[in-house]
C-alpha cells in the first residue's frame, strides 16, 4: 500500500466533506471551520510526536490519519445539534466512527488497521482510555489524546486572548462566567487526577479541567511543548487571583520540574 497516496486520498474527502457543510449552513460558518482548523492542527501535532518517537511508515499514517479524522463527528453534531457538548447532544468519538463506516473510507486498509483508528477515536476523549488486548490500540490512542490536548490548549489560549471583544459560548461550552471553582474540581486538580466534565460547573472550572489535562500527557515530547508554548501560563492568567489558584500553580511549576528533571535522567542515562 501507498501510504502517501492513501492519506492524500483521505486529505480531500475531508475538505470536501467539510465544505459541504460550509456550503449549506452559511450561518454556522465560524464553528464549523473552528473544528476544521483545529482536526488540521492536531494532524500536525500527531506527527510531531511520530517524528520524535521514530516512527515507521505505517505507524505515521496511522497516527495521521487518527489525528485528521478524530472529530470527524464534530460537524454533524454541531448542525443538528448547535452545541460541541456531548452531554446535550450526541458522543462526538462515537458519531465519528460511524460516519467513517458509513462513508466506507478506510475500505483498502487490513482490519487491524482499521480497528486501531476506529477505537483511538472512540478512546480520545474519554476519561481514560479503555483497556485492549491491542497494545497498538493504546499507543495509538494515547498519541491522540495528547495531539487533541496540545492544539486544545492552543485553541483556547487564542480564544481567551480575544474573549472580551468576541465571545464564544460555543467554545464554553455554555458555563456561566463567574469567579466560582467548584470544591470537586479543585480537590481533583490538587490530587493529579484528570478532572471530570460532569463535575464542572462554571468556566472557572472548564479552565482547571483543561489544565489538570497536564496529569494525562502520555510522551515527554508532549510535556515539554506544552512547556514550551506556555499554554497553562496564559491559563492561569485568566483566573480569580486567589489562594485556590495559588496553589495550583504552585503544582503546575513543580510538575514540570519534575518531568525536567526525569528527561535530565534519562538523557544522562542513554549516554
Amino acid at each position: 500500500m501507498n501510504y502517501t497516496d492513501t492519506f492524500t486520498i483521505y486529505t480531500r474527502w475531508f475538505n470536501s466533506y467539510i465544505n459541504h457543510f460550509l456550503e449549506t449552513h452559511p450561518d454556522l460558518y465560524e464553528n464549523i471551520e473552528l473544528k476544521a482548523d483545529h482536526s488540521r492542527k492536531v494532524h500536525d501535532e500527531i506527527i510531531g510526536i511520530a517524528k520524535n518517537l521514530k516512527l515507521n511508515e505505517e505507524g505515521t499514517f496511522l497516527a495521521e490519519t487518527i489525528g485528521l479524522f478524530h472529530d470527524i463527528g464534530r460537524f454533524k453534531q454541531y448542525v443538528k445539534y448547535k452545541t460541541f457538548s456531548d452531554s446535550k447532544s450526541q458522543n462526538h468519538a462515537e458519531l465519528g466512527v460511524e460516519v467513517l463506516k458509513e462513508n466506507n473510507l478506510l475500505k483498502n486498509l487490513a482490519e487491524e488497521q482499521k480497528e486501531i483508528i476506529y477505537k483511538s477515536i472512540l478512546n480520545h476523549n474519554r476519561a481514560e482510555i479503555e483497556p485492549d488486548i491491542n497494545p497498538k490500540v493504546i499507543f495509538f490512542s494515547k498519541l491522540i489524546r495528547d495531539a487533541d490536548k496540545l492544539d486544545i490548549w492552543r485553541l483556547i489560549t487564542e480564544y481567551y486572548l480575544i474573549k472580551e471583544e468576541k465571545e464564544n459560548k460555543t467554545i464554553e461550552l455554555e458555563l456561566p462566567d463567574t469567579d466560582e471553582i467548584t470544591d470537586e474540581v479543585y480537590h481533583a486538580i490538587m490530587n493529579r487526577k484528570v478532572i471530570l466534565k460532569e463535575s464542572m460547573k462554571t468556566l472557572n472550572d472548564f479552565k482547571l479541567l483543561q489544565i489538570a489535562w497536564l496529569f494525562d500527557l502520555n510522551f515527554e515530547y508532549s510535556v515539554q511543548r506544552l512547556y514550551e508554548k506556555k499554554y497553562l501560563e496564559k491559563i492561569l492568567k485568566t483566573l480569580p487571583q486567589n489562594n485556590k489558584v495559588n496553589q495550583v500553580k504552585t503544582l503546575v511549576d513543580s510538575y514540570f520540574k519534575e518531568s525536567s528533571i526525569k528527561n535530565q535522567l534519562l538523557i544522562i542515562d542513554t549516554l
